[in-house]
């Protein structure tokens, strides 16, 4: 079973703030399975700010990651699956 957090309508800076809360609680409450993160692919359709932040956001900080995917893998461009490993550190206050 996969959890998810729906980032739709956040800002950058509340949906990176929302994901990194949402991923370490996961990890608090001892779950390490997929978590689909739904972010939308923008209203182009190649691609929005809220999907390049969070993957840009997860390449970061990809040592603390088990893995992640990204959505076209799996025919979804609107979201990307993380697995997590370690926590993630607090975002600095912008």
């Amino acid at each position: 079973m996969s959890r998810s957090i729906d980032l739709h309508g956040m800002t950058v800076a509340q949906a990176l703030d929302a994901f990194v809360r949402y991923y370490n609680d996961c990890l608090r409450a001892g779950y390490r399975d997929r978590i689909e993160v739904v972010h939308g692919y923008g209203s182009t359709g190649r691609g929005g700010v809220l999907l390049s932040a969070v993957r840009d956001y997860l390449r970061q900080n990809s040592a603390r990651l088990g893995s992640w995917v990204p959505g076209e893998s799996v025919g979804n461009v609107g979201i990307t699956i993380v697995y997590p490993d370690k926590k993630l550190p607090a975002r600095a206050s912008r």
